[in-house]
């Protein structure tokens, strides 16, 4: 076998499609129904057994990623695959009642018995109180988030009524509509307008569309607690998330996190994180979350336990070591940059504030600040191509060429 068909064989393994049981419900003219039956590929136990990864001081973090990435990232699919898949004692009753298989998105991805949102009983209809959604703790807050799959067209109904019942002000969403012609997400807000589904009523209030996430803004409110004021719900939906793989930078990520942070309310409810399957993209974000958050707090990092601890609250969460190695990625990013954005509000005030203070200082500042441009990490595997000893001569600077992701690349010359 040349080495062009294992890379083939490789990719298809890695990216091929979820498995669909033939043995499942057909539709009418006999095609298989593939929201319903698609499955999502579960992760299997290490079978070397469980290894006990230790926390990272924040400064000996970029020598750990460095050494985890070695050999194509050999050492973190090892601390990946040694993670448990979710708690082995956990129950799934309500999710496999019968008439509660219609409400999974994914008939392998269900919520514990033990953390599920429960909702409120509907009075004649019976039962009513299921949705596919657990409760999942931040660093030190107990259920600071919901992790909910993709709401369904029959789900729609239910998950407004979760958030109007669990009193959350924000709605994470970390999938868009449609990947690879495959729904992934029922739309489940009005473009424009208002729209009522069941007894919860959402008009469009604001929709900004930025370079990596969406913003959108609704007035909510519930037909039967009439007495209940209307509430501001804020939909953040990142859109820069590709088909395949995870984000190429965790930049747009963090910046999306930092919105999300800024626009929670004090006292609002749960964060309502979703992607399709709620596992997925859902952990990966709620992890770095709230790994950023121990950062602060104890100055280490440990995302194999926390992965763990929350996999007891919702099986299978952070579902590839592509995800696991882009927390990493996220940490560090974090870790050595920080937060350099400014509000445009506040622009001028940040140069008065500069100019006002002694030269030497903002000397110093504007130093540290360009300094950590020129320690910014170069990724040689993204450089292959400008490297290849028929591309260097063509380089006036050998040190400065295009990674393989910004390359324009010109069509072959037919002689």
């Amino acid at each position: 076998m040349n080495r062009k068909s294992f890379s083939r064989i490789t990719w298809f393994r890695r990216h091929r499609k979820a498995v669909v049981n033939s043995g499942d419900k057909k539709m009418p003219n006999g095609i298989l129904e593939e929201q319903e039956q698609q499955r999502v590929m579960l992760l299997s136990r290490s079978p070397s057994g469980p290894k006990k990864y230790f926390p990272i001081p924040v400064e000996n973090l970029e020598e750990e990623i460095r050494m985890r990435s070695a050999d194509e990232g050999k050492l973190f699919r090892e601390e990946f695959n040694s993670l448990t898949p979710g708690y082995v004692q956990g129950t799934f009753e309500m999710a496999n009642k019968e008439e509660n298989r219609e409400k999974n998105r994914y008939p392998n991805i269900l919520p514990y018995d033990h953390s599920r949102v429960i909702l409120t009983q509907i009075d004649g209809v019976s039962p009513s109180d299921y949705i596919n959604a657990s409760y999942i703790d931040g660093y030190k807050e107990k259920n600071k988030f919901i992790a909910a799959q993709g709401p369904k067209q029959e789900t729609v109904n239910d998950f407004w009524r979760m958030i109007w019942e669990q009193k959350s002000a924000i709605i994470v969403m970390l999938t868009n509509l449609k990947e690879r012609k495959e729904e992934k997400c029922y739309q489940y807000w009005p473009d424009q307008g208002c729209w009522t589904y069941g007894n919860i009523r959402v008009s469009v209030e604001d929709c900004i569309v930025l370079v990596d996430y969406t913003i959108r803004k609704f007035c909510v409110q519930s037909l039967h607690d009439g007495c209940k004021a209307p509430r501001l719900v804020t939909q953040l939906h990142f859109t820069s998330w590709p088909d395949f793989g995870v984000p190429f930078t965790p930049i747009g990520m963090l910046k999306f996190l930092k919105k999300v942070k800024t626009l929670n309310p004090a006292h609002a409810g749960p964060i309502v994180v979703h992607c399709s399957a709620g596992v997925g993209r859902t952990g990966t974000f709620i992890v770095i979350d709230a790994i950023m958050d121990m950062m602060h707090a104890e100055q280490k990092v440990d995302v194999f336990e926390f992965v763990s601890r929350i996999r007891n609250q919702r099986p299978q969460m952070v579902q590839t070591d592509m995800q696991y190695s882009f927390i990493y990625q996220a940490l560090l990013e974090y870790y050595l940059y920080g937060d350099t954005e400014l509000d445009v509000s506040s622009l001028e005030k940040h140069l008065q504030t500069s100019h006002n203070a002694a030269p030497n200082l903002v000397k110093i500042g504007l130093e540290e600040e360009f300094k950590k441009l020129t320690n910014v990490r170069i990724m040689k595997e993204n450089m292959r191509t400008g490297n290849l000893p028929a591309n260097m001569k063509k380089a006036r600077v050998i040190q400065i060429i295009p990674c393989k992701r910004s390359t324009f690349y010109i069509s072959k010359q037919v002689l």
